[in-house]
């Protein structure tokens, strides 16, 4: 089964640039990921380039709070 993965460094970049066209880009691809029975993997990149995942969401209940957490430092324009 395909995973769709998310790099949280990205999120935050978005988050800080208050973009939210990205930020709604990625979550649609994710719930379209978590409807098809795959796996949204949360990954953190460091500086070098090395990943490592620390989360997975399968559900999507789990995609909403993560979601919700992501939006809640995004200032409304």
């Amino acid at each position: 089964m395909a995973e769709y993965v998310i790099i949280v460094n990205q999120i935050e970049e978005y988050q800080m640039l208050n973009d939210t066209r990205s930020l709604d880009a990625i979550f649609r691809k994710a719930q379209s990921a978590v409807v098809g029975g795959e796996v949204v993997a949360l990954v953190r990149q460091n500086a070098n380039g090395q990943q490592y995942r620390f989360e997975e969401i399968s559900t999507l209940e789990d995609l909403n709070v993560y979601k919700k957490n992501v939006y809640k430092y995004v200032k409304e324009e």
